[in-house]
């Protein structure tokens, strides 16, 4: 659930939400209307699915559009959603990112707690927590 609330957090800092939700809006007006200013597409689906052909950048070909406004269009939202495509990679890249900072920093922390407590550690909980030092190369070899 922390992981969640991290991918959250990196989607609301980035705008993306506005971003993806703006997306989504702009595939369903266009595959409205398609198929309205194209002959060649006759119904929603067709809209939606050559849409998605076209801003994923794959191309089969099944459907084209011919007219200006069919055209301009496909543009739009070929644009747009490459625009997605490229922020959804900076999206997972944050979420890592914060998640990898959140681990040294809870790792840290432990390792603090540890510290303050040096006094009462026996000598084998010293030895131990040396080792881990030398390990973790948080100091440098002797």
């Amino acid at each position: 659930m922390k992981r969640m609330r991290v991918l959250w957090h990196v989607i609301r800092i980035s705008g993306a939400d506005y971003i993806f939700a703006g997306f989504l809006i702009v595939l369903g007006v266009a595959g409205f209307l398609l198929p309205r200013l194209e002959p060649q597409f006759t119904d929603f689906g067709d809209g939606l699915w050559y849409l998605f052909v076209s801003f994923t950048t794959v191309g089969f070909g099944d459907y084209v559009a011919t007219g200006p406004a069919g055209r301009i269009i496909t543009v739009v939202v070929t644009l747009y959603g490459i625009l997605v495509v490229a922020l959804m990679t900076g999206i997972i890249v944050g979420f890592y990112t914060e998640l990898l900072k959140a681990r040294a920093t809870n790792a840290l922390d432990d390792f603090v707690k540890e510290l303050e407590h040096l006094p009462d550690l026996s000598r084998e909980q010293l030895l131990d927590l040396a080792e881990r030092i030398r390990s973790r190369r948080i100091l440098p070899d002797s």
